[in-house]
């Protein structure tokens, strides 16, 4: 097998390595400062011996497992030709903690004002990990073949600074890793100088993010942390370019972080610059399943006289958002939201659409809304137009549910009309037995008083034995005046 040969090849190397000298010119006599963790880890990875937690693999060889290692030829000076060498694998391992090269065109386009790495220390540098891994595996006999290695204590993380100073003109590549969005809003915890610098990194990308799947988690509690200063700075970004907002709000995650956006707004003129921009795709807004969220967190969030745009865009548009199941419900929220005349012309508009609406199978529950809202001049209007229909209105699925809110909050007087267009139907048997029908007789029975209770129970009572027999009679029949 090919492994079994490598491994063996290695470990007929141990000996010549430790007393020969190969490691690429160290000398014999200085066998004790050779440091042989990189073979112990490829023996490691055999499953020879075990490796330490995070060995240290060269870029060069990352790729190519062992398939990749060098082996010498006969007759080739084996210790110019050895792939362990000490050269080779120093220029193949860069330190985790480099400093990192300013690019200061980077940082102009990023808005970095601050350099954060601090100043080059001038006292020597301390015994590294490795060394002190190296000096335990030398005292634990040799190489370290029989014993199991010395972890290296942890490396001492960067500084807070350091570390957001290796991110300059990479923020915004940071913020989209699930990780690296993590660890930003961590910082974000840390202060203002950190809240400043994440912001100088992303507030030019804000759009991007806030429609990113972890970006927009990180704008989110930027939103929360920041000033105004810089929290105006992304209302005029967003705001920029038009319909921009109301494509993020179209967004499963870019909903979140506009909803967050409302929330976090303070001013008349943040308000006023938001509400224009999300007028244009108000409609689209209102039937889409994410965006509707953020016309009904505005509702939540303003006041009635920043909300004016959206009243009067409802109050023009009623009858197409309320027969959509997300515009009914937002059609609701603005009803229950506004005030004075806002809220007349609103419920107006829907009391002149009432006949349609409430043959919907969404637009019924807008008219139910306004008449328990028990406005009379918008009860009144709906009675007008239910008048002559309510036999039509009865045998239908949806609106047979707002004839019964009708015989429940009605005036009397609009009650009698209800229950006598029923009487004057030809076959009021045809009314029992109908799916839906037959609960409008009911309610007609349980909200009617004196003569008129009378008249439709004398009405209902030739037909007992029918109402005994079919399925959709029983809670007529049931009742205590019908089994006398």
């Amino acid at each position: 097998m090919k492994v079994d040969m490598e491994m063996e090849i290695l470990l007929n190397e141990i000996p010549l390595l430790h007393h020969g000298g190969l490691l690429g010119g160290v000398d014999a006599g200085v066998d004790d400062d050779v440091d042989l963790s990189f073979l112990i880890h490829e023996l490691a990875a055999m499953g020879v011996v075990e490796g330490d937690d995070e060995p240290p693999v060269p870029a060069a060889a990352a790729g190519l497992g062992f398939s990749g290692l060098f082996y010498p030829k006969k007759g080739e000076n084996v210790v110019s030709s050895h792939p362990f060498s000490m050269p080779n694998h120093c220029a193949r391992m860069p330190s985790l903690f480099d400093p990192v090269p300013f690019d200061a065109a980077a940082a102009a386009t990023d808005l970095w004002t601050i350099r954060c790495s601090p100043p080059p220390s001038s006292s020597p540098p301390a015994a590294t990990p490795r060394a002190r891994c190296k000096n335990g595996r030398r005292k634990n006999g040799g190489c370290g073949m029989t014993t199991k290695p010395k972890k290296c204590a942890p490396a001492s993380k960067p500084p807070h600074g350091e570390s957001l100073a290796g991110l300059r003109g990479l923020m915004y590549h940071v913020a989209r890793d699930q990780h690296g969005c993590r660890f930003l809003q961590e910082r974000l915890d840390d202060g203002k100088r950190e809240v400043d610098l994440i912001f100088a990194g992303v507030s030019r990308h804000a759009a991007q993010l806030m429609v990113d799947p972890f970006g927009n988690y990180l704008m989110q509690k930027l939103l929360s942390v920041c000033d105004a200063e810089q929290r105006m700075a992304l209302v005029l970004t967003l705001t920029a370019a038009p319909c921009v907002l109301v494509r993020i709000s179209l967004n499963v995650h870019g909903t979140r972080a506009v909803q967050k956006l409302i929330e976090s707004l303070r001013t008349r003129e943040e308000i006023s610059l938001v509400i224009d921009t999300l007028r244009p795709g108000f409609l689209e807004l209102i039937k889409d399943p994410n965006g509707n969220h953020v016309v009904q967190k505005c509702l939540q969030s303003f006041e009635a006289n920043d909300n004016k745009a959206i009243f009067d865009a409802a109050a023009v548009h009623c009858l197409d958002i309320g027969m959509q199941c997300h515009g009914c419900c937002v059609l609701q929220r603005c009803i229950a939201r506004s005030r004075g005349e806002h809220r007349e012309k609103l419920v107006a508009a829907i009391a002149c659409n009432g006949f349609e609406l409430a043959q919907d199978a969404y637009g019924n529950y807008v008219v139910q809304y306004v008449i328990d809202l028990k406005i009379p001049n918008a009860n009144s209007s709906l009675a007008q137009q239910f008048e002559g229909r309510y036999i039509h209105l009865s045998m239908q699925k949806f609106s047979s549910n707002v004839v019964e809110k009708c015989l429940k909050v009605f005036k009397e007087a609009d009650k009698a009309k209800i229950i006598l267009e029923l009487l004057d139907m030809p076959r009021l048997e045809q009314l029992l037995q109908h799916p839906y029908a037959n609960y409008v007789i009911y309610s007609a029975l349980q909200n009617s008083k004196g003569s008129l209770h009378s008249a439709l129970t004398n009405a209902i009572r030739p037909h007992v034995e029918l109402l005994r027999t079919s399925p959709y009679c029983k809670r007529i029949y049931s009742r205590a005046l019908l089994k006398r």
